[in-house]
C-alpha cells in the first residue's frame, strides 16, 4: 500500500510540474480550464478515439476555454493504476473496462462472462445505453467513488494461438495471457488452458519468446500491437466482448459547475454514436490490414462447433454468482432481459 500510495503522489507530482510549464509558456491561456483524460490503451485505439472525440468536443463547444489533456496506456502508469489515479483524483475522467475496476467492483465482471452477449453489435449498444443492468452498474461504480458516464462495445475478443484450436481440447495446457481477473482465469480454464497474467505491453515479447502461447484481444488491438506477427492463428469464437466505460471521478463531477457537466452531458449521445461507426470500422479495416501484412490463418467457427464451448462456460458462470453471491445472479438475470428487450426493439426498427 505504501508503494501504491509513493507512485500516485509521484504521479501527480509530475502531472502539476507537467501542467504548471504548459500553462506559463504562453500567458493568454492562464485562464484556460485544464481537465485531465487516461485510458488503458495506445495512441490509435478504441479508447484513443473516444478520447479525442471528446476532446474535439469539449473544446469546441467551450470555445476553447476547456483544453482536454489525453494521456494514453503507460504516460501514467498501468491499467490497474489508472483506475486509482481516476478514484484519488489525479485524472478527472478516464475510460477503463471491467476486468481493471472488478477488484473493487467484483459485480462488473457479469461484463466478461463467455457466450452471454448478442452477436449483433445494435443489440449490445442498446443494452450498454438503455439498459436496467447499466444503471445497477453505475450505482456500484458511484459506492467506489466513480461516476459512469458511458458505455461501449470495443468488439468481440480475439484468441491467438500458434497451433488450430477447433475444440476446448486444443486449447489444453495453452498458455494464455487474459486481464488479471479471477472470472477470466476459471473461464479460459475450463477450456483446459492454463490463463496467466502479462502486463499489455510485454505481450509481444512474451509471445515472440515463447513464454505464452496466446493473448486475448479485440481485432484493433491484434493489429495496432503486432500481435499477429507471433501468432499463427487469429480465432474468431465470438464468446467474451470486451467494453469500455466512460467515467468521471466523484468528487471533481459532483464539484462541477452545472453550466460544464450540461457540457459533457450534451456530448454524451454524440460519442456513444461516433464509437458504433469506429468499432464497426476497426473490425473490418484492421482485419483487413492483418490479412494484407501476413499469412496468418483466420479461424471462425461453425454454430456446432462453438456450442462445445458454450457448455464450458457454464463454469465461468457458475464462478461468476460464487464472487458476487446471490446480487450476481440477480444481475445475470437483470442482463438477459435486458438484451432480449434490446434485440426486440431492433427487430422491430428493421421491419
Amino acid at each position: 500500500m505504501r508503494k501504491k500510495t509513493t507512485i500516485i503522489l509521484t504521479t501527480i507530482l509530475c502531472i502539476v510540474m507537467l501542467s504548471a510549464c504548459s500553462q506559463t509558456t504562453n500567458t493568454a491561456d492562464a485562464d484556460k480550464i485544464i481537465w485531465r483524460l487516461s485510458h488503458e490503451e495506445s495512441a490509435g485505439s478504441m479508447q484513443d478515439m473516444y478520447a479525442m472525440k471528446f476532446k474535439e468536443l469539449i473544446e469546441e463547444k467551450s470555445n476553447g476555454k476547456i483544453q482536454v489533456n489525453v494521456y494514453t496506456l503507460g504516460q501514467l502508469g498501468d491499467s490497474v493504476g489508472a483506475v486509482e489515479m481516476l478514484r484519488y483524483g489525479v485524472v478527472d475522467f478516464a475510460i477503463n473496462n471491467p476486468a481493471t475496476v472488478a477488484t473493487i467492483v467484483p459485480e462488473n465482471q457479469l461484463f466478461t462472462l463467455h457466450f452471454v452477449f448478442s452477436d449483433d453489435t445494435e443489440v449490445t449498444s442498446t443494452m450498454l445505453n438503455e439498459g436496467e443492468t447499466i444503471e445497477e452498474m453505475n450505482k456500484l461504480y458511484q459506492q467506489k467513488d466513480i461516476v459512469p458516464l458511458g458505455w461501449f462495445n470495443e468488439g468481440f475478443q480475439v484468441i491467438s494461438s500458434q497451433k488450430e484450436i477447433r475444440k476446448p481440447s486444443d486449447m489444453k495446457g495453452m498458455k494464455v495471457r487474459v486481464m488479471a481477473s479471477p472470472l477470466l482465469f476459471a473461464s479460459y480454464a475450463a477450456y483446459g488452458a492454463n490463463p496467466t497474467s502479462v502486463p499489455y505491453m510485454e505481450c509481444y515479447s512474451n509471445l515472440q519468446l515463447n513464454m505464452i502461447d496466446s493473448v486475448v484481444q479485440p481485432t484493433f488491438a491484434m493489429e495496432e500491437m503486432k500481435f499477429y506477427e507471433v501468432s499463427k492463428y487469429l480465432n474468431y469464437l465470438n464468446h467474451e466482448l470486451f467494453v469500455g466505460t466512460f467515467c468521471s471521478n466523484t468528487r471533481f463531477w459532483e464539484n462541477l459547475p452545472q453550466e460544464q457537466k450540461e457540457l459533457v452531458e450534451s456530448c454524451l449521445p454524440e460519442l456513444a454514436e461516433y464509437i458504433v461507426k469506429v468499432e464497426q470500422d476497426y473490425s473490418q479495416s484492421r482485419l483487413e490490414k492483418i490479412k494484407q501484412n501476413s499469412d496468418i490463418i483466420i479461424n471462425e467457427f461453425t454454430e456446432e462447433e462453438r456450442e462445445e464451448f458454450k457448455k464450458l462456460s457454464s463454469i465461468g458462470r457458475e464462478r461468476y454468482i460464487s464472487i458476487v453471491g446471490e446480487e450476481g445472479e440477480r444481475l445475470l438475470e437483470l442482463l438477459e432481459k435486458d438484451l432480449a428487450n434490446a434485440e426486440q426493439k431492433i427487430n422491430n426498427n428493421r421491419q
